[in-house]
């Protein structure tokens, strides 16, 4: 459109469904004279503009509903449309970044092609360089072509003057540097699509070019310019990093060819840079999960495994065959998993497991298909995510929910056994101090009253369980303890064979404690040991050893019984749990949590050390103050 048009008169289309998207467009027009602005939204919209208001000039979004700007470029420039086959268009684009979408535009009929975020005076003087081009400074209208950039690098000024004349020819805009240290930094700032290089230029060699490029902008399609006969040299340099070589003196049909296959490389090197940016992200992001995950392929082969996925995997049961697929995962098989997924067409599918040892662990499972891109099954995910915190506190609440409710049931009982124990008591005092009372009727009530002390000291031990008993400390001589203990208990020990050894320190230090707490301590666990050897026709011992140091009372009781199960010993001082699978149990299990719950109370600690089979050791330790 060469005719001279008054800019007011001048109609331009403006096609964005967010006309601010590209800023102030209409704005910066106006100012510059263009106060004729036809704006649309979509597709329909310009359409019904083009069949009704001819523009003389249109600015369409690629990303535009309806029909895209490309989509309506192509209508523009066709048959059906054959009015508008000479307005101007130039796509706006905030997606397709790449020379690609310049090569579509091109395909399509379009003027030009910016992408965001672009000058808006760039827009201006595309308009001007189309319509007014008087107006438009020559040094700006070279950069407004839409084609790659090219650079030539080569001090030759004959070679450099031909090569710039083909490749401008062809629309490329070119740009030289003379030497290899302005070749790097030209590169830094112009960053262009393609090179021609001279490998024997000045200042820095094509080679040390070529591995700057591979590490910097390996993207850039590197073309050695190379004389007749050179051939070996081109395939060395091809080695380091070139992509293609042109024989000087050149020839304008080789170069154009060169330059088009130099563009079709460079569009698919950024297209696999980029994918191997995301892939480096995503394995990145996969890598950095706290849960586990494993990539497996149809047949169950693992093909990705993160960090924490290698750390979990060691702690459980994998089972794999010979072509390095998982069969089992603990107790579940990747058949199971895969029925369910591909048979069944489950979304996704989890488990619960855990694993057994000294520190068990509990996970959860969840594999799910993954597919490729035409839908098909590639293969299963499966993450692995540790749970064990979760079922730590989980077993904390009810833990302490089964207390909460103990200690409100024994505070009840306690109550009500108090009275008439204390009833019992008064009672026997005053008939034993009678003096027509015979000898055999007081000692029966001697056994009544020692009896009731009994009731009552067991009854205090569970108010020290529950909180609800205040501790009468004094200075005690733990070894003292022990050996009335064992005292009182060397008939039961006698008539159940079992032996006892006494491993006691002499010089043991007294610690200050309620005797008849901690007296009750090992009195359950010494009873608890002596019930786990019932029945066993092996040897059956019981070592109690004592010793101490500045700071603490150590007391150590050990059986030659069954033992505990690992997975039991975290459990054996809740209340009402007991152990004793073998046997039928005696009372409610309390005792370990009474003694739990005293020697806590002391600020002390026990813990149980056993392993099925070879016995079971109980450890008292207790400050000295």
């Amino acid at each position: 459109m060469g005719k001279s048009i008054n800019t007011m008169d001048t109609k331009i289309l403006l096609a964005a469904d967010k006309l601010e998207k590209y800023g102030d467009i209409v704005g910066h027009l106006g100012k510059n004279g263009f106060s004729c602005i036809i704006t649309a939204a979509d597709g329909n919209e310009v359409l019904k503009h083009l069949d009704g208001c001819m523009p003389d000039f249109a600015i369409l979004d690629a990303n535009l509903p309806v029909l895209d700007g490309f989509q309506l470029c192509k209508l523009m420039k066709s048959a059906e449309f054959k009015r508008c086959e000479n307005i101007p268009v130039v796509l706006l684009s905030e997606t397709f970044r790449t020379s690609m979408a310049s090569e579509l535009a091109k395909s399509v009929g379009a003027y030009g092609i910016l992408h965001a975020p672009f000058a808006v005076d760039d827009l201006l003087f595309l308009i001007y360089n189309k319509l007014y081009p008087e107006r438009i400074p020559v040094n700006k209208a070279g950069s407004l072509k839409y084609k790659a950039k090219v650079m030539i690098a080569d001090d030759d000024a004959d070679i450099v003057r031909a090569l710039k004349d083909y490749v401008s020819a062809e629309g490329y805009e070119v740009s030289v540097a003379q030497d290899g240290q302005e070749s790097i930094h030209m590169l830094g700032v112009e960053k262009p699509q393609i090179l021609f290089l001279n490998c024997d230029i000045p200042k820095l060699s094509g080679r040390d070019i070529l591995k700057w490029i591979k590490e910097t902008i390996p993207e850039i399609v590197v073309i050695v310019m190379i004389a007749h006969g050179s051939e070996f040299m081109a395939v060395e340099l091809l080695k380091a990093g070139a992509s293609d070589y042109i024989i000087k003196p050149f020839d304008s049909k080789v170069v154009s060819e060169i330059c088009e296959d130099a563009l079709r490389r460079y569009n698919i090197n950024l297209i696999n840079k980029r994918e191997g940016d995301v892939e480096l992200k995503l394995l990145s992001m996969v890598d950095g999960m706290v849960d586990g995950v494993i990539l497996l392929d149809t047949k169950g082969r693992p093909t990705l495994v993160n960090k924490a996925g290698k750390e979990t995997l060691k702690c459980l049961d994998i089972k794999k065959a010979e072509d390095d697929s998982i069969i089992s995962i603990n107790n579940i098989t990747t058949k199971e998993i895969y029925d369910e997924i591909f048979i069944k067409k489950q979304r996704y599918i989890s488990f619960e497991i855990n694993t057994k040892g000294d520190s068990e662990k509990y996970f959860v499972i969840i594999a799910s298909a993954v597919t490729g891109f035409a839908g098909e099954n590639i293969g299963v995910v499966i993450v692995l995510r540790d749970v064990t915190r979760e079922y730590q506190l989980q077993y904390q609440v009810i833990k302490s929910e089964k207390l909460y409710a103990v200690s409100n049931l024994i505070a009840g009982a306690a109550h009500e056994l108090n009275n008439p124990l204390a009833g019992i008591q008064l009672c026997t005092d005053l008939v034993v101090n009678e003096p027509s009372i015979s000898e055999k009727a007081k000692k029966y009530l001697g056994r009544i009253q020692k009896e009731t002390e009994q009731i009552q000291g067991v009854i205090k031990s569970l108010l020290t369980f529950t909180g609800n008993y205040t501790l009468s400390k004094e200075h005690v001589d733990i070894n003292e303890i022990i050996e009335d203990i064992l005292r009182q208990k060397s008939n039961q020990f006698d008539h159940s064979d079992i032996r006892v050894v006494k491993l006691i320190d002499e010089k043991l230090p007294a610690v200050f404690v309620d005797k008849h707490q901690i007296k009750r301590v090992f009195l359950n666990i010494i009873e608890n040991a002596s019930s786990s050897m019932e029945g066993l026709q092996s040897d059956k011992s019981l070592t109690v050893k004592t010793e101490g140091n500045k700071e603490l009372v150590k007391i150590t009781i050990s059986d030659t019984g069954p033992g505990i199960p690992k997975e039991h010993l975290a459990k054996i001082f809740e209340p009402f749990f007991t152990a004793r699978e073998y046997k039928k149990s005696k009372g409610v299990a309390l005792g370990l949590s009474v003694a739990y719950s005293i020697v806590h109370q002391h600020n002390g600690r026990v813990y149980a050390k056993s392993e099925s089979g070879s016995g079971a050791t109980f450890v008292i330790e207790l400050p000295l103050r």
